[in-house]
């Protein structure tokens, strides 16, 4: 079943479902799509840019695919008209197609994307969120950041993995091949291998780094 969505496209930003956004809203046609937007369901599709891709008919740039939905959670409007707004993520979504001419934002429908589950036979979901949370956690403690391993409560196996590869500060491109991922197994491997890669970096450079100097770690 297809939705319509209002769509906010960005370069560099790629959103995962149960994580949180802040997001500065500036230009005229977006201060519309955040006031249309908190008049009915306060859903947004975080869109991010595509540079390789060619423009539209009416010469928009082009953009991903796959997006995710996030909920306006808090709004601070500002005397100027700007806005300060955070979202949550609430789901991933495909575009099957943008609807032209609506509107001065862009307004597509898409199609919600959940994502299988683990397979039959593999670690199960806890054993699997409870290794991953405690690699994280001592990456955290080896970078000085003890506090950065405390996850928000109530998130589910999926939104375990999203929150902490936000926290990890990967780039957009490899941001968004783990959004296109369709299995959550997918995403789990690729984070025990990113969070394992840094650890050993870790370990390695630790005799020659000086204490002022920390790995990044959002």
């Amino acid at each position: 079943m297809t939705r319509r969505l209002p769509l906010f496209p960005l370069p560099g930003v790629v959103f995962f479902p149960e994580t949180t956004l802040p997001l500065h809203v500036f230009e005229p046609r977006y201060r519309e799509m955040l006031a249309d937007a908190l008049a009915s369901d306060r859903i947004l599709g975080v869109q991010l840019l595509d540079p390789a891709g060619r423009p539209d008919a009416a010469g928009r740039p082009a953009v991903h695919e796959i997006g995710c939905a996030g909920e306006i959670e808090e709004h601070e409007a500002l005397a100027d008209g700007r806005s300060n707004i955070l979202l949550r993520g609430v789901f991933r979504y495909r575009i099957e197609r943008e609807i032209p001419g609506e509107k001065p934002y862009r307004i597509a429908e898409v199609t919600e994307r959940p994502l299988r589950p683990l397979p039959p036979g593999s670690p199960a979901p806890r054993e699997r969120r409870e290794r991953l949370v405690a690699d994280v956690g001592r990456l955290a403690e080896a970078v000085g950041r003890s506090r950065a391993k405390e996850l928000p409560p109530g998130l589910s196996d999926e939104g375990v993995v999203n929150e902490i590869l936000t926290r990890l500060g990967i780039d957009a491109d490899d941001g968004y091949r783990l959004l296109a991922m369709d299995a959550l197994g997918e995403r789990y491997d690729w984070a025990s291998e990113l969070i394992e890669s840094m650890q050993r970096r870790l370990d390695l450079l630790a005799p020659f780094r000086p204490p002022s100097i920390e790995p990044r770690w959002n």
